[in-house]
């Protein structure tokens, strides 16, 4: 059967329009925090193409990848660009520039993130067009131009919206596949499928709708089960899918990740979904993974249009064409894998991206559908429906873009502590092995604390020493002796107190109330604000609407009796 792809003026400039749409929206507020990075899965693919560009290869981390092959690309191209007008003479200095100020490096990979997340929303048109109507297409398209969920994830660096980019593409293929069984659709959809796998290792799941759709075709070709499985094109596909798999994923062929599909290696708070990145929040377990992510579905929606695509799965599990069973299918297994194995730690919004897309399509198509057979009445009815369906996530958007072109409380928290604490001062900050973490206040190292790191870990692990090496090549004076907090070693205040510190830099709630802090961190939180040595001598309270990041204390300690507090 012949797919036809054809528009016409009207119908053109409708999808260039949204897709214009879901650009700005994608890119507004992408400047976020630089040239600090709160985001903690940014700095990770960041950091992996430029040890790709310095001749790495971390064959380590198989879960996630292939978002950072782009950068490696972009980086590329930007160094020979900088060398070209002379701002940089060799890969040495280009890395110092890196260290110096990345805001260029992150930037770079947001656009591109936004420009891929953009892809996605022309991928969904082109989904619903081959398998449905124009009308729905359209419908479909503008419903995740605004979804909360994927714009804001479009603004980051990471691998969900790209993984849900090639998953979306993936299924376009899926349902000509279904639709005619062409070769070509099988190759498209073996390599796009693979680099999605490549991409998240969730992109695996695709197998479920690519082997059904598969099936499909060979109805349409009057063959049965049997022929199915045999099919050369089936096994020509696997084979691709395969090749395709490892050859931009090399770490897979003696890695296990994915006999764990879900479970990763912990993170810390940055690295949280759309909505923790608003602010701290309280992030224990909540009571049920599978009303976690109905409400968070819902939340990234509004009401109106998650009402509106339950209706659709219903309407799609009775009408049961090949493109419902495909998007039913893979949007079910989807939910099931992140609602019944994630971890009781790791558990994130981000993880609905493929199923956001499945809904969008069919919620597209059954109120296009809603349109053909109402009355005219009704019809006007209908279009309020879609109005708020479009005006309740667009309004949360785009509340939500205005919040990321303020400064961050973490930003000005770091001003104030540069302008009223001498440098050189012994501050306790969370930290990780080299450096403050990410999703604290910024501070920098003095160079004599630099140096003293880069002889420790140049004994212990010579990888974290040269990024040290470079900062200390490019330090420009001033900074702190930072005492880096490990919250699964946390010490009481007077073992801080005999190691000299003397100021405090903690995220209360963090401390309190977020899914990895223990017993030991509240307790410590609890000694700074009862000891009488202990001062809070600033306070940045976190206000979620007005501008992002965690509230942020700061106390002082008297280290002797004389010393004012």
């Amino acid at each position: 059967m012949k797919s036809n792809l054809s528009i016409n003026f009207g119908q053109f400039w409708a999808l260039a329009l949204i897709v214009a749409f879901a650009v700005g929206m994608r890119c507004w507020g992408t400047s976020y925090g630089l040239p600090f990075s709160y985001w903690a899965d940014e700095y990770h693919e960041v950091m992996r193409a430029l040890e790709l560009g310095a001749g790495g290869f971390n064959f380590d981390r198989t879960s996630k990848g292939g978002f950072y092959l782009f950068l490696f690309l972009e980086y590329g191209l930007y160094y020979v660009f900088l060398k070209s007008v002379n701002v940089v003479s060799t890969t040495r200095e280009f890395a110092e520039l890196f260290v110096t100020d990345p805001s260029a490096f992150y930037l770079m990979g947001r656009v591109t993130a936004a420009l891929i997340g953009s892809a996605t929303v022309l991928g969904v048109y082109c989904s619903a067009r081959v398998a449905f109507s124009n009308l729905a297409s359209s419908f479909a398209a503008l419903l995740l131009a605004v979804n909360v969920l994927h714009i804001d994830l479009s603004r980051r660096i990471g691998v969900d919206v790209p993984m849900a980019m090639l998953a979306t593409w993936t299924l376009y293929y899926a349902i000509r596949i279904a639709r005619a069984g062409r070769s070509f659709d099988y190759v498209a959809a073996a390599v796009l499928g693979a680099l999605a796998a490549t991409t998240k290792i969730t992109g695996i799941l695709l197998v479920m709708p690519l082997f059904l759709a598969h099936v499909y075709a060979m109805r349409v070709a009057g063959g049965g089960v049997r022929q199915a499985a045999t099919s050369p094109r089936l096994w020509w596909a696997v084979l691709l899918f395969a090749a395709v798999l490892i050859a931009t994923n090399p770490g897979i062929v003696s890695a296990s990740g994915y006999l764990t599909l879900f479970i990763e290696a912990p993170v810390d708070l940055a690295e949280l979904g759309s909505d923790e990145a608003h602010g701290e929040t309280d992030h224990r377990m909540p009571p049920s993974l599978y009303v976690f992510y109905l409400a968070s579905l819902a939340e990234s929606m509004g009401w109106p249009l998650f009402v509106v695509a339950l209706i659709s799965v219903i309407y799609a599990a009775w009408k049961r064409t090949p493109t419902d069973v495909l998007l039913l299918s893979y949007a079910l297994v989807n939910y099931l894998a992140i609602a019944g194995t994630s971890s009781n730690v790791l558990y994130y919004p981000r993880y609905l991206l493929p199923i956001v897309v499945s809904l969008s399509i069919l919620s597209g198509r059954a109120l296009a559908d809603a349109v053909q057979v109402l009355g005219r009445h009704q019809r006007v009815a209908l279009v309020a429906l879609l109005a708020a369906c479009i005006a309740m996530p667009l309004g949360h958007a785009i509340a939500s873009a205005r919040v990321l072109t303020r400064t961050d409380i973490r930003t000005i928290a770091k001003a104030w502590i540069e302008a009223n604490i001498p440098a050189g001062s012994k501050i306790l900050v969370e930290g990780g092995k080299i450096a403050a973490d990410r999703a604290t206040v910024p501070l920098r190292d003095k160079a004599e604390s630099v140096r003293k790191r880069i002889e420790y870990w140049s004994r212990v692990e010579p990888r974290q020493a040269t990024l040290l090496k470079l900062q200390l090549a490019t330090h420009r004076g001033g900074g702190y002796d930072l005492e880096l907090l490990d919250h699964e070693a946390v010490e009481s205040l007077d073992d801080y107190a005999e190691k000299g510190v003397k100021y405090f830099v903690v995220r209360p709630d963090y401390f309190m109330g977020a899914r990895r802090a223990n017993a030991a961190s509240a307790r410590f939180l609890r000694e700074l604000r009862s000891d009488r040595r202990v001062s809070m001598i600033k306070r940045f309270p976190a206000d979620e609407r007005s501008r992002l990041g965690p509230t942020v204390e700061i106390y002082r300690l008297s280290l002797t009796d004389g010393e004012a507090l």
